[in-house]
């Protein structure tokens, strides 16, 4: 009876652990070009679990992104890796980000980012290396939403850069 008890919690724990982790390492990133406001909107989406892990290796164990007791100090965490990682180039000047906000829905963070001044621009280049030190499977999946134009560039470990041109 032991045996059977031990087999099961042994099945068990293999079966929690598979829920738990995602099979794959994706982010989506979204590059909204508003025209009206002369601003580019930059929306990403970001497994909580890897973005925490990214933070761990950066020195800030037992971090918790859902904490609300150091929320500000957790969006600068954020930002900080983010900028470390991603750039984005219009007509090959590397521009800075602002930070909107972020959110969390289930185990998935949300990133709102925005360059603001940008119009009459023919090119956007993107630098993204976000979780391509940590996963060797990583994808960065992005899409461009510029001039009634949409495009999407896969980048990863032995791509990371890509360009759009209007």
């Amino acid at each position: 009876m032991t045996y059977n008890i031990k087999i099961y919690v042994i099945f068990f724990l293999i079966i929690y652990s598979i829920a738990l982790s995602h099979p794959f390492h994706a982010t989506i990133t979204s590059i909204d070009c508003k025209q009206n406001n002369k601003s580019i909107e930059v929306t990403m989406k970001l497994f909580t679990s890897d973005l925490e892990r990214a933070l761990r290796i950066e020195g800030r164990p037992n971090l918790k992104i859902d904490s609300h007791d150091r929320r500000n100090n957790i969006d600068s965490l954020i930002f900080d890796y983010i900028n470390n990682n991603l750039s984005l180039s219009i007509d090959n000047k590397k521009r800075q980000f602002t930070w909107i906000g972020k959110e969390i829905e289930n185990d998935i963070t949300w990133c709102y980012m925005e360059i603001i001044n940008a119009n009459n621009f023919s090119s956007i280049g993107i630098d993204n290396k976000l979780f391509l030190s940590i996963f060797d499977d990583q994808l960065n999946i992005c899409h461009f939403y510029c001039s009634d134009k949409a495009e999407t560039i896969m980048l990863h470990k032995e791509k990371y850069y890509g360009e759009i041109n209007f």
